[in-house]
């Protein structure tokens, strides 16, 4: 495939973006977002509470509950927080523009573990998210979505304003915090502390955006046929500091000509912990039914990514892989990232990273390989040839332009389609197992959230009922 100078040019404008807010990041230090802006004086708003019943309401006099997300969402304008109490919720939620909403909602759930959306009776998604720039879904479980979108969080169709600089300070309980320094603090849409399993299509869903301006924080996705999928997603899109495990892949930036906005472009995966990812009793739909089984990141047809700083293990056949879908992979950088335990099937192909036969000026650097606890450099599919997959000054012709980059290997391209048409790889979905142990859940819920019936000076008046 030939590649006009004209895109080429508006790939590398992308990825040095990319790089330059990825510079302003801490990684490798817990990166939560906040659900408040910086000091400037906010507006009053207000605050919907959700509780169904199925786990006792807060007794708080004269206060009205609604007894659904939808319902709240509804109702919600720009601006506004919606509480939801624990409880089993068994709806899906969407979020559109509409009735003075179309940006600027944050929905937090008052304790991770207990305020569960469960699709076993409904289709679609636990909260799909459509059109509504900078809303933050925080602090809540979706699992055992199976039919229609189906999965358990799912935000699309977003190009949100975000500015073109990023400022990170520590602000304290929450670690590291980006926002806006072009605007008032205004922040990107947010999936923090959320966790999603069981779900027909993924964990976590961020697509059809070419500029998302979104983050995924501190949140965990497991059992699912794609931890996190994201197609046609990119530009200040980061998945960050999270947990990806167990699924049939568990981190996919992906390009489908069938959805808005191909291809994938320009996304930053960094301080993640991607482990495990070898699952055949998963459910599908759709195209992630066949997805590949046993690799960590698989970069499917996407360009510009920067892969930095994960620790990836127990992969039976990749670490990273990057491969052809729909178009080839492109000035991908896959940087700084350990290794454990990875390829143990010792197949053709198996390996750290593997680059197809379509892979075109990607590279790799500085990835270490710790497996047995002592460091040496990761493997990779086709061997790295005079420095040529290098990403620096020692590439040969780097000082004069590029650099020159070798080609991927043809067999890895062979090997991926086999796993993913189910001929090497065969899923076998069983049903549903058990609900996971307890996740990690948000330190303070009502941190930033105007005074309420649940929240005062910042701080919970009730304590939510946990696992």
């Amino acid at each position: 495939m030939t590649l006009s100078r004209l895109t080429l040019s508006r790939r590398l404008m992308r990825r040095r973006r990319a790089v330059s807010a990825l510079a302003l990041l801490a990684i490798g230090t817990t990166f939560a977002m906040a659900s408040t802006s910086t000091a400037a004086a906010k507006p009053k708003h207000h605050v919907l509470l959700v509780c169904n019943g199925t786990v006792k309401c807060p007794d708080a006099d004269g206060v009205h509950y609604y007894k659904s997300l939808q319902l709240a969402v509804d109702r919600a304008v720009n601006g506004d927080y919606i509480l939801v109490w624990p409880g089993h919720y068994r709806e899906s939620v969407t979020v559109q523009p509409g009735h003075g909403l179309n940006h600027d909602l944050h929905i937090i759930g008052m304790n991770r573990n207990t305020v569960v959306f469960d699709g076993k009776k409904t289709g679609g998604s636990a909260v799909h998210v459509i059109n509504v720039n900078r809303t933050w879904v925080l602090n809540m479980t979706g699992e055992h979505y199976h039919t229609g979108s189906a999965n358990a969080f799912y935000w699309t169709g977003v190009d949100g304003y975000w500015g073109n600089y990023l400022t990170a300070y520590d602000n304290g309980d929450y670690g590291i915090y980006a926002y806006d320094s072009t605007s008032t603090g205004r922040t990107p849409s947010t999936f923090a502390f959320d966790y999603g399993s069981w779900n027909a299509d993924s964990g976590i869903y961020i697509g059809g955006c070419r500029d998302c301006n979104a983050v995924i924080t501190n949140s965990q996705a497991e059992y699912n046929p794609l931890g996190y999928s994201g197609t046609n997603a990119g530009g200040a899109l980061y998945i960050i500091n999270s947990e990806w495990d167990h699924n049939a892949v568990g981190i996919m930036p992906n390009t489908l000509t069938s959805e808005p906005d191909p291809p994938q472009d320009g996304a930053v995966i960094a301080g993640n912990y991607v482990h495990d990812n070898n699952q055949k009793n998963v459910p599908g739909s759709g195209i992630t039914a066949i997805a590949p089984v046993g690799d960590g990141i698989d970069i499917a047809g996407g360009a510009n990514n920067i892969i930095r700083s994960n620790l990836i293990a127990n992969q039976k056949h990749n670490g990273v892989v990057l491969h052809w879908l729909y178009t080839p992979t492109l000035l991908n950088q896959v940087l700084s990232n350990k290794f454990k335990h990875v390829g143990y099937a010792g197949g053709p192909g198996d390996a750290d990273i593997a680059n197809d036969v379509t892979g075109v000026m990607n590279c790799f650097d500085h990835n270490v390989d710790i497996t047995g606890g002592k460091k040496h450099p990761a493997t990779v599919d086709p061997p790295n040839l005079l420095n040529l997959q290098n990403c620096g000054s020692s590439n040969p012709g780097r000082k004069q332009g590029r650099g020159i980059y070798e080609f991927g290997d043809p067999i890895v391209t062979v090997v991926t389609a086999l796993n993913a048409v189910g001929i090497t790889e065969k899923k076998d979905f069983k049903g549903p197992g058990p609900h996971p142990e307890a996740q990690k859940t948000m330190p303070n819920p009502c941190k930033g959230v105007p005074d309420n019936a649940w929240c005062a000076d910042g701080k919970a008046v009730f304590k939510a009922p946990t696992r």
